[in-house]
């Protein structure tokens, strides 16, 4: 891999405007999505002003990414030109087709080289998982006010609590990937770690972002396995309490409420709670019985797969599964759902295989990239491999959960963090 740079062809304030601001707009991902996009909008206006275009645009063009980026937008405009939309779709056709743009939102930040402001840029991710950390642990102690700032840490609301959640378990990883590169402050570092990992564990509320730690987690552990007796005993032990607790929660009593909002209990117990209705709900869902909302997704999947089936190489076209869904789950909680909290399925539904492919496709380029960044003879682009791999990673995984490339709030979070780690990565030639 080699790194881009820029030649200060303008005053360096200006050159290095868009750099400055992109590497605080991971501080506004842990607030109010307009805050995001104002910061957003600050770095657009920064990027316009900041000039060296040449530079800019041969950054674009030797990305490694772009090939499949385009590949993606191509396989959207074909589907959209060529399925037919029918009235229900028709208003919600552009947003849709808007939606499959995300990573073209990409570019502009790749746009940028290589420089200091990606490990400002993870420091300032850090804090602000200390600070978000410290947000929630002020609501468990009631003393955080109930406002559009911070709503999002005293109620439970959906796609933007669970991102709040994703961003803590990222930061957690990447900051395990930190501690074992460096040594100054070695206690403090771990003392964040554990203040942001009990963060997430017991009071973010969501399943998915503690998933995402484990796995990258399990990343770290990859990256130094040796096959030996000691190295698979971890694993086989992990399986093997993961089977006996799988067991043991299926035939503990069901609990009274699985809403973490109506549950008002400890945050440990909140940890119980859910992995009791999850594992429950899988059970009775594979038995025929009924579930609740908690469950829903599985009867969200089951009805998606179906849907898939009827069209699977060219899919039902853009904006067609919230109508499609509609018409298929008459009577079933999960009715006014507008997505298939699946990223996969979502694709694969509107999209179809081409869809689908394409999405798998950059997510596997992301990991190559990481792969031959991780052999690269400059250890400042070996350190960024494992940051890299870890996103790209939390992105496969929480796209089986959750819409994550659907929704802005998701969408553009991502984003903003592949910038980091990608930024001044080219082709090699």
């Amino acid at each position: 891999m080699k790194q881009s740079t820029s030649p200060a062809l303008v005053p360096d304030w200006r050159r290095a405007l868009p750099e400055r601001i992109l590497m605080c707009l991971p501080f506004t991902l842990f607030f109010p999505v307009g805050i995001m996009y104002a910061g957003i909008l600050l770095f657009y206006i920064g990027l316009v002003i900041s000039g060296d275009w040449r530079t800019k645009l041969d950054n674009v063009r030797s990305t490694p990414l772009l090939v499949p980026i385009l590949i993606l937008s191509t396989v959207s405009v074909v589907i959209g030109l060529t399925t037919d939309k029918v009235p229900e779709t028709a208003q919600e056709f552009w947003p849709g087709f808007a939606h499959y743009q995300t990573y073209i939102l990409l570019l502009p930040f790749l746009s940028l080289g290589y420089g200091d402001w990606q490990r400002k840029a993870v420091k300032i991710f850090f804090g602000s998982a200390v600070v978000a950390s410290t947000l929630f642990v002020a609501n468990a102690l009631h003393l955080l006010p109930d406002n559009t700032l911070f709503r999002s840490y005293v109620l439970y609301q959906g796609n933007k609590s669970i991102l709040l959640g994703m961003l803590l378990a990222i930061a957690a990883g990447w900051m395990l990937h930190e501690l074992r590169l460096r040594q100054d402050h070695r206690w403090l570092r771990i003392a964040v770690l554990f203040y942001v990992v009990a963060a997430l564990i017991l009071l973010s509320k969501t399943r998915t972002a503690s998933l995402m730690f484990f796995l990258m987690c399990g990343l770290m552990l990859m990256q130094n396995f040796n096959w030996s007796w000691r190295s698979l005993a971890l694993p086989l032990l992990l399986v093997v309490s993961l089977y006996g607790g799988c067991k043991y929660a299926t035939n503990l009593p069901p609990p009274a409420t699985c809403s973490i909002n109506d549950a008002h209990v400890a945050p440990w117990e909140v940890i119980k709670i859910r992995a009791v209705c999850t594992i429950q709900q899988v059970r009775d869902f594979s038995e025929g019985r009924k579930i609740d909302d908690d469950g829903m997704r599985l009867e969200i999947y089951k009805i998606t797969f179906g849907m898939i089936a009827e069209q699977p190489w060219t899919g039902h076209g853009i904006a067609s599964w919230m109508p499609n869904y509609q018409k298929r789950s008459q009577g079933l909680s999960s009715n006014t759902m507008t997505t298939p909290h699946n990223d996969y399925l979502l694709y694969a539904t509107e999209l179809g295989v081409a869809g689908l492919f394409a999405l798998i496709g950059i997510w596997i380029m992301q990991l190559r990239i990481a792969y031959r960044m991780s052999k690269s003879a400059e250890i400042s682009i070996r350190n960024r491999a494992m940051l890299l791999a870890m996103l790209t990673s939390a992105m496969m995984l929480g796209g089986m959960f959750n819409a994550i490339l659907r929704d802005g709030v998701f969408g553009m979070a991502f984003m903003i963090l592949l910038a980091i780690p990608l930024a001044g990565v080219r082709r090699s030639s």
